[in-house]
């Protein structure tokens, strides 16, 4: 089987989430850095049409959007799906797809910064993107436990959403969500995560 290639950058949060589910289940990939995250050519971006990433090529097909790139490889490598990637338990859709939009919503900070925007919260939009997230920590804040068993994909997606955000610092106070705090710190040292903390 081919080695499969992952366009996306270090830092991306949405890229990170099939790194450590790849490292977790032993499946090399050959990341491929996507140059410029603001380029217009699809191309950049390994030919996905959203221009967006991350990207999987893998035996000649390509795979976009992470959370359908983590289902591909739970097929072609972990068919007992043991990280819950395609739990469609509503509790597990919610909290991923919470964690995604707090993801994507600091993605459109990033980007309109880079593009040009000093003053983010002069624009209505973005206060709103900004409050969103706010309310996104504090519904999950609410709902994990902390010392759960286990370690499965959400888990992976909430390391990646919360080490990023303390990155590049576009929530002010995380220590207003200290159950968040305390699940990520239990797997912050694990192999598969550790290697591609932002730094």
């Amino acid at each position: 089987m081919q080695k499969p290639q992952l366009v996306g950058t270090p830092n991306s949060h949405f890229t990170r989430k099939i790194r450590i589910l790849c490292a977790e289940l032993g499946v090399e990939l050959d990341l491929v850095r996507a140059p410029n995250l603001l380029d217009t050519a699809a191309a950049s971006y390994g030919d996905n049409p959203l221009l967006r990433i991350p990207t999987l090529i893998h035996d000649g097909q390509t795979i976009v959007e992470s959370d359908h790139i983590a289902r591909y490889v739970v097929g072609a490598w972990d068919p007992q799906d043991r990280f819950g990637v395609r739990s469609e338990r509503v509790e597990d859709l919610n909290r991923l797809a919470v964690i995604n939009g707090i993801m994507g919503n600091e993605v459109v900070l990033i980007l309109a910064k880079r593009g040009g925007f000093e003053a983010l919260d002069s624009v209505a939009y973005f206060r709103k993107l900004s409050r969103s997230m706010e309310e996104g920590l504090a519904w999950l804040d609410a709902r994990v436990e902390p010392d759960a068993p286990g370690f499965d994909y959400r888990d992976i997606a909430l390391v990646c959403m919360w080490q990023h955000a303390a990155h590049f610092g576009f929530v002010a106070g995380l220590e207003r969500f200290p159950r968040i705090a305390a699940r990520v710190a239990r797997f912050a040292d694990r192999a598969s995560v550790a290697p591609s903390t932002p730094a």
